[in-house]
């Protein structure tokens, strides 16, 4: 199944205000529904219990922001039948993973943010955006790819500071060489002047 990345950030784009504040819906009851409604069976008890948002703070609270726009953006018919499974893994671990890594706003109001949540969806869910094959999909999710983008400039912020400690570690051994080398010339210097 393909879906058309144009139409589904347009509807990203628009979503309804209710949908941008959490404390506004009861989550747990609007994830529900979206299972019931476009996915291939309604959640569990358990998995419900997982969306509920009653005093979230943090990173979690970024998450379940996250999660209720994405609601408003998988009640479209291009999700429908919905792997459950699927659908519980990307509102789960992959948008608390991408909410980690922006701000969850930026999502509706950021053109490249609303293509990659629109395209991490696809992804998740085996959609295939119209006109494209899997490979163009993939590539292009990659370039768009925040949690990877943040841990990559993660890793070279390691790397640099792994080069900077090795940088000054070899400068502290030459500075302990050249103290040590002073201290035998003044030790020869000594010998030789006492002789």
């Amino acid at each position: 199944m393909t879906a058309s990345v144009e139409r589904l950030t347009d509807r990203l784009a628009r979503v309804p205000q209710v949908f941008r504040d959490r404390r506004a819906v009861q989550l747990d009851a609007v994830v529900a529904d979206l299972f019931r409604d476009r996915a291939t069976r309604r959640l569990g008890p358990d998995e419900v219990a997982r969306f509920a948002a009653a005093g979230a703070t943090g990173a979690r609270a970024r998450h379940l922001d996250l999660v209720l726009i994405a609601t408003w953006l998988l009640h479209d018919p291009a999700f429908g039948d919905a792997p459950a499974d699927a659908l519980v893994g990307l509102l789960g671990d992959r948008l608390a993973a991408l909410a980690g890594a922006v701000v969850p706003r930026l999502f509706v109001e950021d053109a490249e943010r609303r293509e990659e949540l629109v395209r991490t969806c696809l992804a998740a869910l085996a959609r295939l955006p119209d006109g494209e094959t899997p490979a163009v999909a993939e590539d292009r999710l990659a370039v768009l790819d925040s949690v990877r983008r943040k841990a990559l400039l993660r890793e070279a912020r390691e790397r640099e500071g792994a080069r900077e400690a090795e940088r000054q570690r070899r400068k502290a051994e030459l500075e302990r060489l050249r103290q040590q080398e002073e201290e035998e010339r003044r030790q020869a210097a000594r010998t030789t002047h006492e002789d």
